[in-house]
């Protein structure tokens, strides 16, 4: 093994970008290597390349902290520019020389005191293996997309086209075509197909709740002042990001969160009557509640439901044959088929295996917990020095996922990645009893929320759990995520555990400066008020 720790990222998207990003601005650490199994960083902005593909986030929000972009050309911003903006983001903060593309993790093992990472090029077909001192997952869970399973589907003689598998190639011109799904990619999708395809017949398998939404050009002069004025930029994002986390109170199960929730939806009843024909309201409008599924922001789609080559149908798909699609009602005569149906958020890291140091796999040890879960959705116990990007219940809700992947990153950072490479402590794994209670905090949070009001959504798996999902606002979860707790972990080879961020804000300051960061760090929920009376106590003592 090396002199100084090696660390191995599995997938160069949004989370593998700004990891590497932070390693080399905040340790100065370089000894680290990013595999990416397409042939090109980016992720799912890489992979997703359906027609109307965009984002449903404010661009500004939905961006790095550390690298604003004040050129954005919209407030929502399409694949070409933040595929754009990831490769700017790379190249500036020189991530993109650790990434080596085309080669597939298929499985990493724990051994003795590292990882055995074993390897795929994908361009020539060897396979060898690595070591690593530590591993991360940084693949996501919007890589692998869900497979068709509806009776006949290999019977059919046309092209089938996942909108996350878009063919580059494939001229819809005049073509007659088949749009299982009715999700946001379909929802993106259907108006641009809808543009130059003969036909487009959609199949909804369950009604969405669709909202408007405006996307203005910000105009030279705004571009001007997101770059010239100071902080005109932070303040604009730190509204969108005010504004946005505000929203969490409407998935509680408040009564003050139903009455929300009965105002937002009577708005989105409103705007989607009149914006779609009257022969679709009656399917249209789900009968769930708002926010129970991912809201829709509509990109154009329902307007183009008044098109007259896009025909809307909720009758449900019996078959597929070789030349068509068939419902009870009658049959779908198509050229071809595009499937809008979503990807397998339920499961994590797929399709590489892990194996842990018991020798039992990743996915064995979450069919123990009837699903994924990971200790504050980064940590699993079994896996030493192995950490999950946008893993297990850190899903944002509400907000950006760059914000959320961003404080795991840090998070990641201070409690492994810093103190290995400090010579703190060989190995951390985080204890199973602490990975137990902190996913069954989270569940027991998340089950009397608006994600468990009845509909069929990605967000529970087959037992019930919801698997994805953050259960507080992005506050909160910044607050969880700020420091590790030490209890709450196993080492292997402690030297000494290194100190937490408030002590070292208070080292070397003055004493006015020391009271006014602990009374911060107190009123946050960070410092426990009985540790600063122990301290206190202690000095009094000598016993410090």
């Amino acid at each position: 093994m090396a002199a100084q720790p090696r660390l191995i990222i599995i997938g160069g998207g949004v989370s593998g970008i700004e990891l590497g990003a932070k390693l080399k601005t905040k340790l100065n650490y370089h000894n680290f290597t990013i595999y990416e199994r397409h042939p090109e960083l980016g992720g799912t902005w890489f992979v997703n390349n359906y027609p109307g593909v965009g984002c449903d986030v404010d661009s500004h929000l939905y961006s790095f902290s550390f690298n604003p972009n004040p050129d954005w050309s919209k407030r929502f911003a399409e694949k070409e520019e933040i595929l754009q903006y990831l490769h700017d983001t790379s190249d500036k903060f020189g991530v993109t020389p650790h990434m080596i593309f085309r080669i597939e993790v298929t499985t990493s093992k724990w051994v003795g005191d590292h990882w055995e990472v074993h390897l795929k090029d994908l361009a020539t077909g060897y396979e060898y293996m690595e070591e690593c001192d530590m591993l991360i997952s940084a693949v996501g869970a919007f890589g692998e997309p869900s497979e068709c399973r509806i009776p006949g589907v290999n019977k059919f003689q046309g092209k089938i086209i996942h909108t996350a598998r878009w063919d580059m190639s494939y001229d819809w011109t005049n073509r007659t075509i088949g749009v299982i799904g009715n999700g946001c990619s379909a929802a993106q999708a259907v108006p641009k197909l809808g543009e130059k395809a003969k036909m487009v017949y959609q199949f909804q398998r369950s009604p969405q709740w669709i909202n408007e939404r405006p996307n203005p050009e910000f105009t030279p002069f705004q571009k001007w002042c997101f770059r010239y004025i100071p902080l005109w930029n932070k303040l604009y994002r730190f509204n969108l990001f005010y504004t946005t986390d505000a929203m969490h109170y409407l998935y509680l199960a408040t009564e003050k969160a139903r009455k929300g929730r009965a105002v937002v939806r009577e708005g989105a009843i409103d705007y989607m009557k009149r914006s779609s024909p009257k022969k679709y309201h009656d399917i249209l409008i789900p009968k769930f509640d708002i926010g129970c599924k991912r809201r829709l922001f509509d990109p154009g789609y329902l307007a183009a439901l008044h098109w007259p080559n896009i025909e809307l149908t909720a009758d449900p798909i019996t078959e597929i044959y070789e030349t068509g699609i068939r419902t009870a009602q009658r049959d779908y005569e198509v050229d071809e088929i595009v499937l809008a149906t979503g990807f397998k958020t339920q499961e994590f890291l797929c399709p590489m295996e892990v194996i842990g140091k018991d020798g039992k796999s990743l996915n064995q040890h979450w069919k123990e917990t009837r699903g994924a879960q990971a200790y504050k959705g980064t940590f699993v116990s079994g896996f030493p020095n192995m950490a999950i990007i946008f893993g297990p219940n850190s899903f944002p809700s509400h907000m950006s996922v760059i914000f959320a992947t961003e404080r795991q990153c840090e998070y990641i950072i201070k409690s492994m990645i810093a103190p290995i490479i400090q010579g703190s402590f060989k190995t951390i794994e985080v204890k199973r009893s602490m990975e137990l209670y902190d996913a069954n905090f989270a569940q027991e949070k998340l089950k009397n929320m608006v994600w468990s009001e009845g509909c069929s959504n990605w967000n529970l798996n087959e037992y019930g759990r919801n698997t994805t999902n953050f259960y507080e606002n992005s506050m909160t979860y910044m607050k969880i995520m700020f420091a590790p707790v030490w209890a709450d972990f196993d080492f292997g080879g402690l030297k000494a555990l290194p100190a937490g961020p408030w002590k070292k804000l208070v080292a070397g300051t003055s004493t006015v400066g020391a009271v006014a960061a602990v009374s911060v760090g107190v009123a946050m929920g960070y410092i426990k008020p009985a540790s600063v009376l122990a301290s206190v106590s202690a000095l009094a003592t000598g016993k410090a």
